[in-house]
């Protein structure tokens, strides 16, 4: 995925180990790597969001963009009637927040139902599956609604998110029937033609975000989709 030392990790990635190195070399190294950078060096690797930065910028209906969260509402309300799985799994999942800047972010909720559960009567993995899938969609769509050049050649906005390439799920605890789920999903990077996506699932905590609680975390995981299949505009 990284293409020099300098290029950002996508959330749940693991740094590479190294050797062990002296005080000089560490000093060296961290003069090296904040001092160094030219302009141009800036410009190739802009700031990227990850999980630890979503935990420092908080998204909550107050700090929701109007305009990102009604586009995203209307790319769900365009995908939700052609899936069935979608219909029946998520015809609940109520869209809080959303914000196209610094990069595209979602915040929704879901109460759990019976339809959710596994034989054990708790989440069953594939409505975590699931929620990642949607959540790196609607992150996606959350990020075109800030692009103006997210356009065809007629100047119509895009509004697929493209299909899944690959998705990785690690389930950290679990949740039951009455829960309500927070999801929360960010694009980690979008090009022309790969999207990069990283989400979690926790517990919400009502009124959360106004004592500066966050819930149990359920579910983390990171989403890619090929953008250009099946592109549609409005």
């Amino acid at each position: 995925m990284a293409e020099n030392s300098n290029a950002f990790t996508i959330a749940g990635d693991i740094p590479p180990a190294s050797a062990p190195t002296t005080q000089a070399e560490t000093q060296t190294q961290t003069t090296t790597s904040s001092d160094s950078h030219s302009p141009e060096e800036e410009e190739k690797n802009p700031f990227t969001p990850s999980l630890s930065t979503s935990v420092l910028l908080p998204l909550t209906p107050t700090t929701s963009s109007a305009p990102a969260l009604c586009h995203v509402q209307h790319v769900w309300d365009t995908i939700r009637p052609n899936s069935a799985i979608y219909n029946l799994l998520l015809s609940d999942i109520v869209l809080v927040a959303a914000v196209s800047q610094p990069t595209g972010r979602i915040l929704a909720h879901l109460t759990l139902q019976p339809v959710h559960l596994n034989s054990k009567r708790i989440l069953h993995g594939a409505v975590s599956g699931t929620l990642c899938d949607w959540a790196g969609g609607m992150a996606i769509a959350a990020d075109i609604a800030g692009d103006r050049g997210a356009v065809d050649k007629e100047g119509k906005r895009i509004m697929s998110t493209g299909v899944s390439t690959d998705m990785h799920l690690s389930y950290c605890s679990t949740a039951r029937e009455g829960d309500t789920l927070e999801v929360e999903a960010w694009v980690s990077r979008r090009g022309r033609k790969l999207g990069f996506t990283g989400f979690e699932i926790r517990k919400r905590v009502e009124d959360g975000w106004e004592r500066g609680e966050r819930g149990e975390v359920v579910v983390v995981g990171s989403h890619t989709k090929y953008l250009p299949f099946g592109q549609k505009t409005e």
